[in-house]
This record gives C-alpha cells, structure tokens and sequence, in this order.
C-alpha cells in the first residue's frame, strides 16, 4: 500500500463529502419542520373595550377567543372557532363560527379578515389585529356603505375597535398606541 492510500484510510472521508452529506440532513429537516403543524386549543376571555373615534366614552363588553389554534413554521396562523363579542349577537358561539388567518405583520402584531357564518364562514366582520401571543386584540369592524343597489354596497373599515384586555379608554388607548394603531392627534389610523 503506498502513502497516499495509507493517509486516505486514515483520514476518513473527505471534507467535501462530510459537507454535502450536512447540507442534505439539514435541508431534510427544513423540509420535515415546515410540514409540522402545532395545534393548540385556545379559551381565553378578556375585558373588552368598544370604541368609536372620537368619542369621550367607550362600551364595556367582553371578548372570547375561543377554538383551535394552528401555528406552522413559515406559514400564515389559522384559527378556527368563535370571537365572541358580548355586544354582538351573531358572534355567539350557538350563532355561527369565526374562520381567521392571521399574518406577521410590521410591529409584531399579526393581522387577518374575520368572518363569521355557518361553514364555510363567508360574511367579512372586519380586521383583526393581535399580539403574537394572542393576548391582546385589536378588532376593527367593517361597516358597509350602500350603493344604488345592495350588490353595490362595498365594506371598508369604520371609525371604531375593540380593544382587549382594556377596562377603561384609557386602557384602550394606551393599548392602541403601544401598537402604532393611534394617530398622534389621538385618531385611529
């Protein structure tokens, strides 16, 4: 045997291969971690604040998030459940269910449409804003204005939000503005 085989032996395989053969385990298991998908039942009842822009008072009112929670490495956070709102009927747990994807958004807060209906759920409620936690909610709701005939009315957002956890405005604003979600001139945005 001569040297070089000698060395060879010695030495294992080479490094480019020992490379090659990381960057494969490594990819396999980007690969496996992004099918993975974490789910977590969620039942969490807040204080809840309601609040029209502008207004010196707000309506008390509490907020449950309550249902399924899916989390994916990569991929948008999808709930599935209900986001009752005590002022708000329709939003009963017995009267439809809520359907959400929540997305990152700049500032850390996760943002989606939420519907409410019987499945699928297809009637647009409003934007929801929410810590990444899901602790704190932000929930914009949608009014429509009328066309010339009801297939010409469009939704858009209103000039008010829940907020949760708040007890007061005051809260409620100190929570909006913690989340750019507060004009200077203390609007909404």
């Amino acid at each position: 045997m001569n040297t070089e085989q000698t060395t060879a032996k010695r030495h294992g395989p080479s490094r480019v291969t020992a490379v090659i053969c990381l960057a494969l385990i490594l990819c396999a298991a980007l690969v496996i971690a992004r099918m993975v998908k974490f789910r977590s039942q969620v039942d969490v009842t807040l204080p809840a604040i309601l609040w029209e822009d502008g207004e010196a008072t707000a309506v008390t009112t509490t907020l449950r998030f309550h249902g399924e929670l899916v989390k994916q490495w990569g991929q948008d956070d999808s709930f599935s459940g209900y986001l009752e709102l005590e002022d708000q009927p329709f939003t009963s747990e017995e009267a439809s269910k809520a359907w959400l994807t929540m997305a990152r958004e700049d500032g850390g807060l996760k943002r989606g449409h939420l519907y409410y209906g019987l499945f699928p759920a297809n009637d647009l409620f409003g934007e929801l804003y929410a810590d990444r936690a899901y602790g704190q909610f932000f929930l914009f709701p949608y009014v429509r204005t009328p066309g010339e005939d009801d297939a010409l009315s469009s939704l858009g957002p209103g000039d008010s939000v829940y907020v949760a956890p708040a007890e007061s405005l005051d809260e409620a604003k100190a929570l909006l503005e913690s989340h750019g979600l507060l004009m200077p001139d203390g609007s909404l945005r």
